[in-house]
């Protein structure tokens, strides 16, 4: 089950915890639960994994790899935060923050679908404008936070679920560290390839 049909999904929990350690402890060594046993499979799997924990922009990595720019495709948002993506970001009420619900495209290919929960407050004014007015990628319109990530989660979905990859993390900006989104990505087998085809 990816996060488009679970979007507000407890965050802060023991089990995820727990869950997060073994997820994150099994693709260390290549191994993907859960998913296509082939070496060559969990071996791609571990490098995306690898190439997304090396950039805190998801965006920067998958556009390494595509010849022509990301392309965004904003999809429609009708649901309020939860509860636990509220405390998350540090703010107190859904009203504090913007939800964006994107797929992120090299050409005409899906490389992943992306839930992200923002606070404009902490963003600058053109930052905003950008994300609202044009279908510019998160991590480039508010490159200028020199924002990090902090990993929550890492899992493997099952084959069924089309999804290679499910990553979910705060994004913290540099000057205090306050979180300024909370994001869940979810990684097509596509976004495996070191080269990928823009037709």
């Amino acid at each position: 089950m990816t996060s488009k049909s679970r979007p507000t999904k407890t965050i802060a929990t023991t089990t995820d915890v727990v869950r997060t350690a073994v997820f994150l402890t099994a693709l260390s060594g290549c191994t993907v639960p859960g998913g296509d046993p082939s070496p060559r499979h969990s071996a791609d799997v571990c490098a995306l994994r690898a190439r997304l924990n090396s950039r805190p922009s998801a965006t920067a990595v998958l556009q390494a790899a595509c010849p022509v720019p990301i392309r965004v495709i904003r999809l429609p948002v009708t649901d309020f935060p939860s509860p636990d993506i509220v405390s998350s970001l540090g703010v107190t009420s859904v009203h504090d923050i913007v939800t964006r619900h994107v797929r992120l495209m090299c050409g005409g290919t899906v490389l992943s679908d992306a839930w992200n929960w923002y606070v404009p407050s902490r963003l600058t004014g053109e930052m905003n404008r950008l994300l609202t007015e044009t279908d510019t990628p998160f991590g480039r319109a508010v490159h200028e936070t020199h924002f990090h990530r902090k990993l929550l989660e890492s899992i493997v979905p099952e084959p069924s679920s089309k999804i290679v990859l499910e990553n979910r993390a705060l994004l913290l900006r540099a000057s205090d560290h306050a979180p300024i989104a909370l994001v869940v990505e979810n990684y097509t087998p596509a976004a495996l390839k070191s080269h990928i085809n823009s037709d």
